[in-house]
């Protein structure tokens, strides 16, 4: 069993858990044996990225999302990568770059709707400044993230996590006005560089449903995967910077969304080899490759009672925080918040 303990942000004693049960499968041992050592080593979490979809949460609203964007942009825009790099003695920059995007509340929101495109855009820009690459990639870097100084290099990482963060918000703004029901997930990511390759035994681990309570195992590839570029209708994301899943990790994903049918499942398939088909990927082996989500378990309901699941959803709004994860005899505490970046920038040094 994982035990996740969250707190309120702004008051860590203030707390509520998690229980996850994990499944017994191939792909769920890999992964439990990398948290485990994950937590062994004490290595930093990433609380920036903990929370997306909870759109009833006001200590964390589209305006708080839209001003830190805001921010980060402007710290890029204002950086001198071209004289960093004549510093530097590097000749691959040759010129700044300018993330020039209308990232207004006013453009984001029209009614019921949410723009979406604008978004994707924005995640174009980070994997621009990032480059493109696979979690065990340490060479594909873009030139302008290899002479950034480790700030700049967080604001650039902001970028993916604001524009993942920003499209959660936007999709679920959209359901509540639709369906009077949103899908939040809590996404449980490190500061390290473990892995296991997936190997053909972990492809049964693989789901297109999304159900309640569900636990998947995250991705660190920079770029999209080809399911999450099509469920996210990004397309401005070039065929180049899409991946197959080929690496587990520590970091996970709780989804506390609704249940899909099987012929929803069957849908979204449908529309899935369509998309492949218009990019030209029909046939393309990788695009066909571990398409859904690696279950390796799911949240053990008895502590909530009787609880409907929009009631558990309300119980643990508000808890944004990541205080512990526990497995076992393993246990890691992060007494830190979102707010203070000491650790993100050293990372990124």
């Amino acid at each position: 069993m994982v035990r996740v303990i969250l707190s309120k942000k702004h008051n860590i004693k203030d707390q509520i858990e998690i229980e996850i049960d994990v499944y017994d499968t191939p792909t769920a041992h890999k992964w439990i044996k990398l948290l485990k050592q994950t937590l062994k080593d004490k290595t930093p979490i990433k609380k920036h990225v903990s929370h997306h979809g909870w759109i009833m949460d006001q200590s964390r609203t589209l305006k708080h999302i839209v001003d830190e964007l805001h921010m980060r942009v402007d710290s890029i825009n204002n950086f001198n990568f071209a004289k960093r790099a004549w510093e530097l003695q590097d000749k691959n920059v040759k010129s700044d770059f300018n993330v020039d995007l209308d990232l207004t509340i006013e453009n984001l929101i029209d009614g019921k709707n949410f723009n979406i495109d604008v978004v994707n855009q924005l995640h174009d820009k980070f994997v621009q400044l990032e480059g493109a690459k696979e979690v065990d990639d340490t060479v594909s870097v873009s030139p302008y993230f290899k002479v950034a100084p480790p700030d700049i290099r967080w604001h650039i990482s902001k970028l993916n996590n604001l524009a993942h963060e920003l499209f959660h918000w936007g999709e679920e703004y959209k359901r509540w006005h639709r369906a009077k029901w949103y899908n939040p997930e809590i996404h449980v990511q490190y500061y390290t560089d473990l892995y296991e390759q997936y190997t053909q035994e972990d492809d049964d681990s693989f789901n297109l449903r999304y159900e309640f309570g569900k636990v998947f195992v995250a991705d660190g590839t920079v770029g999209k995967l080809y399911w999450d570029a099509f469920n996210d209708e990004d397309d401005h994301i070039h065929n180049e910077e899409l991946f197959a899943p080929t690496h587990i990790i520590p970091d996970f994903q709780i989804y506390l969304g609704s249940t899909q049918t099987q012929e929803d499942r069957k849908i979204r398939e449908t529309q899935y080899w369509k998309w492949l088909y218009d990019r030209g990927l029909r046939d393309h082996e990788p695009a066909l490759t571990r398409v859904g989500k690696p279950w390796i378990g799911e949240i053990n309901l008895k502590p909530f009672g009787n609880m409907q699941q929009m009631s558990v959803i309300k119980k643990l709004n508000g808890y944004n925080n990541i205080y512990a994860i526990i497995v076992d005899e393993h246990k890691s505490t992060y007494e830190w918040t979102m707010s203070e970046e000491e650790i993100d920038i050293q990372q990124h040094a």
